[in-house]
């Protein structure tokens, strides 16, 4: 499920920045040598079902004066970590609780991802 973060979505920062922010805020980074995606798990207790947070990035082509490299914030997505059986006309319905959690999560990050100066 894809989430709207209009605050978020196409930021551009040194990728050293969002690295750390990122991992101190719990998200593990995958990707390996191409464009990271940073994940992190939201646990409902309610149903017993664990949720990815995801947020992808893209190297651009820019560079800070210091000669870091770039990133560019993707479209932030949420989706179960494991689907239950379900029948092609089951739909697997994120609940709204969830769906709050990690808007919230993506709410913070765009805050601290918008005061240049504690990039420092």
């Amino acid at each position: 499920m894809r989430l709207k973060s209009k605050n978020l979505t196409g930021v551009v920062r040194p990728l050293s920045y969002v690295d750390k922010m990122l991992r101190q805020q719990g998200f593990h980074r995958s990707g390996g040598d191409s464009p990271p995606t940073y994940d992190v798990v939201i646990y409902d207790s309610a149903t017993s079902t664990s949720y990815f947070l995801r947020i992808p990035t893209n190297y651009t082509s820019t560079t800070t004066g210091k000669g870091e490299l770039t990133v560019k914030l993707g479209h932030p997505y949420l989706e179960a970590k494991f689907y239950m059986h379900t029948t092609d006309d089951d739909q697997f319905v994120i609940p709204k609780e969830i769906r709050e959690a990690a808007e919230h999560k993506l709410a913070e990050i765009a805050d601290y991802l918008s005061h240049p100066a504690a990039q420092r």
